[in-house]
């Protein structure tokens, strides 16, 4: 990426804030001063500073009341992916593609230690509750854990199949989710290292992951234009947010949990009611269409950071400042959302040996004229049924019943189990 001309530290108020914006969203600052794209900016746990990671290799600190840039932190030899407070708000760390986490005395901006074992590229970075571990996600397919006072390396986490993009500690400090370039969630038992849930879903890869207030809910936002909402204790799913029309790069929840948060790159960032899955504003807010840019709100205040570009900003040049919003959730959270339509499938799955007649039987079942097939290793799907029904909610549910017809061939028995996974009933 092209270099851009040095600007000092600053904040300024909105004077060059985007048309159109939805009600209750009001910009209230730029925080310019990057001179290349920012990555995952993080609030201090008491709200007064915010800080940012960026592809010219510093960090910034920046006063969250006046907008100033506090101080500039540099030591990384690579770009800075990303930053987190511990829960004092006492130490900041950083992630870098220089495959170290380096750890700074937040108040002054003073080195403390570096940490070093990842052998890729250090994408994400956060503290548990309690502040005793910091846990590093990496290019190298593992999540390491460190004791956060000495930085002495305490664990790794292995299982993704490719690189980690995304981790979050629950509220309680129980549990960690790590996203993947595997395009699966997987939730780790935080104080063991062992694995509890493997969430599939996603059709890409997964780049952001946030947990609310309560734990209750996880929220993952991926490739392939999806926000997904899941129940961490049980690792189900809970529903699939659909408006983006370019990768969901990042999510991020309102401290009460009533707003989830999503950046995309479809120069767009949306804010959803977490109780309906409601889209209930969308603000235009240019992207560079790197996958690393972030969002998040205020610890405390209905205030979000998110990172991005002025207006008319050529595409070389974006994601290098940070907006501060000002959201009146009486406004978002009162106003009549707009009509949405869910949309839920089941699975029907015909199984047995070859030759008794399956796919003739699915095409009837189906609706379909009955028709002689030669046995085949393939398989087929029919549409059995799709319906829209009113849910007690008030929301409207479209409802697609799958008839699968799996081939019954002894060699490809093995091939075809995979796909009974979610079956809602089999036919044998």
């Amino acid at each position: 990426m092209a270099k851009k001309k040095k600007q000092e530290g600053s904040g300024q108020p909105a004077e060059a804030a985007p048309e159109n914006l939805p009600p209750g969203v009001k910009l209230v600052y730029t925080l310019r001063g990057h001179t290349d794209f920012i990555g995952r900016i993080a609030w201090s746990p008491d709200g007064r500073m915010l800080a940012s990671p960026s592809y010219d290799k510093t960090i910034r600190l920046w006063d969250a009341e006046t907008g100033e840039c506090l101080r500039t932190l540099e030591g990384h030899k690579a770009f800075v992916w990303s930053v987190a407070f511990d829960p004092a708000g006492r130490t900041l760390a950083s992630g870098s593609d220089d495959k170290t986490v380096k750890v700074w005395e937040a108040a002054s901006g003073q080195w403390l230690r570096t940490l070093q074992g990842h052998k890729g590229s250090v994408s994400s970075v956060a503290f548990d509750p309690a502040g005793r571990t910091l846990a590093s996600g990496s290019y190298d397919d593992t999540v390491k854990v460190w004791d956060a006072p000495s930085g002495r390396w305490l664990r790794n986490l292995e299982g993704h199949r490719g690189a980690v993009l995304s981790i979050a500690f629950d509220p309680a400090g129980r549990t960690l989710a790590s996203g993947s370039d595997d395009k699966t969630v997987k939730l780790w038992e935080a104080a063991s290292g062992r694995l509890l849930h493997t969430l599939e879903g996603h059709q890409h890869i997964v780049l952001g992951v946030a947990f609310d207030a309560a734990g209750r809910t996880l929220a993952t936002g991926s490739y392939d234009n999806t926000v997904r909402l899941w129940e961490p204790a049980s690792g189900r799913l809970l529903r699939t947010l659909e408006g983006h029309t370019s990768s969901a790069t990042s999510v991020a929840f309102l401290s009460d949990g009533r707003l989830v948060a999503s950046k995309g790159e479809d120069d767009t960032i949306r804010l959803w009611s977490s109780e309906t899955g409601a889209c209930l504003a969308i603000i235009p807010e240019r992207a560079s269409g790197y996958w690393s840019p972030g969002l998040a709100f205020h610890p405390r205040l209905p205030l979000l950071a998110t990172v991005g570009s002025d207006p008319g900003t050529p595409e070389d040049e974006r994601d290098c400042v940070i907006h501060i919003w000002e959201l009146d959730l009486a406004v978002l959270l009162g106003q009549p959302a707009a009509p949405t339509v869910t949309y839920t499938s089941a699975k029907v799955v015909l199984v047995g040996d070859t030759g008794v007649g399956k796919s003739g039987l699915g095409s009837v079942l189906a609706g379909q004229p009955f028709e002689q097939t030669a046995s085949t290793h393939g398989r087929r799907v029919w549409q059995f049924d799709l319906r829209e029904e009113a849910l007690a909610s008030g929301e409207r549910q479209l409802r697609e019943t799958l008839l699968w017809d799996l081939a019954g061939q002894p060699g490809y028995r093995l091939v075809h189990q995979l796909n009974i996974d979610q079956a809602t009933l089999a036919l044998c």
